[in-house]
């Protein structure tokens, strides 16, 4: 799934679909990714609802274009080429992009679900607790909110990141290395955790539930905000529809969803019970983001701090 979605992104580059266009006023380009925490709006992809919600808006004249991505820092590449408008993505990448001066706001949140990421052993591994990982070869994506999650869980268990052989790989990477033997323990998130441990592959050793929320914000344009706040307003009302379906109509959700994520509608149904879609952007949440930015700053994986209140803009929410 990764792959293919790094060929698609790369060939709309190469046809010129992606190549630095401005912002125009009848077109909405909105990015996406194949995971778990994306449902909501890619339900309402399927649906056609940023359409209607831009029809009932009396902007029924706007292009609606769907990008889609491998993760996040492609999806920061496209904000500062101007390729796209909105997308929601990982809170570590939102944070990196707009440290780095790609002018964006955080204007809600299209999921969060500490319980949805976790530190995977193999099944039959002797493993049995985060503090017998001293000295073993740990898998997570560096620099993603994983990378945090890997860090706070060490801290609890009594351990630092140094205590480990830290390997830096991307999510199916992770699944396939750990199945083979070749690490002892992943720090994963789905569609992955939930295939793996459902078909009894692996077991966690610990999840992120009162650690980090893995928080996934939506993820605006500054100049798409201030010239078109209804397209963000769009966006959202399709999101919080998209969310409502999963949480009222789960089978049929999983039923449009799982093979866009390579699980069965039982695993897909397992991977909603330990999510939450459309949260709020609440005080909470910004404290968490703050905590994040000290975070990265701490371990260089960004270089400039930033105000996270100024950075959080829900105005288009309201």
């Amino acid at each position: 799934m990764l792959k293919t979605a790094g060929r698609f992104v790369a060939a709309l580059a190469v046809s010129g679909v992606m190549a630095g266009s401005a912002l125009a006023a009848d077109a909405l380009r909105i990015g996406v990714m194949p995971f778990v925490p994306y449902a909501g709006i890619l339900l309402a992809k399927e649906k056609g609802w940023v359409e209607e919600e831009l029809k009932a808006a009396g902007r029924g004249d706007v292009k609606v274009s769907w990008f889609q991505f491998a993760g996040g820092p492609p999806v920061n590449e496209a904000f500062a080429s101007r390729n796209i408008d909105i997308a929601a993505l990982g809170d570590s990448p939102a944070i990196a992009g707009h440290a780095s001066g790609i002018d964006t706001r955080l204007v809600g949140l299209a999921y969060k679900g500490g319980g949805a990421q976790a530190l995977l052993v193999r099944a039959d591994s002797p493993i049995k607790s985060v503090k017998e990982l001293k000295g073993k070869k740990v898998a997570t994506l560096r620099g993603g909110n994983v990378h945090e999650l890997l860090v706070l869980v060490l801290a609890e268990a009594g351990l630092k990141l140094s205590d480990i052989e830290f390997i830096n790989l991307g999510l199916q990477d992770m699944g396939t290395t750990l199945i083979k033997g070749d690490i002892d323990a992943a720090l994963v998130w789905d569609p992955v955790f939930t295939k793996l441990e459902s078909e009894g592959q692996a077991r966690a050793l610990r999840d992120g539930r009162g650690l980090k929320s893995n928080l996934n914000p939506v993820i605006a344009s500054a100049a798409v905000l201030k010239q078109d706040p209804e397209f963000v307003r769009a966006y959202l009302k399709a999101l919080e529809r998209g969310a409502d379906f999963i949480r009222t109509q789960p089978a049929e959700a999983a039923a449009v969803l799982a093979p866009i994520f390579g699980l069965t509608p039982e695993q897909l149904n397992i991977a909603f019970g330990r999510s939450e879609f459309a949260p709020k952007v609440d005080g909470a949440v910004k404290d968490e983001l703050k905590r994040s930015v000290a975070f990265m700053l701490e371990n260089r994986l960004i270089r400039n701090a930033f105000d996270v209140e100024r950075f959080v803009d829900t105005s288009a929410a309201q």
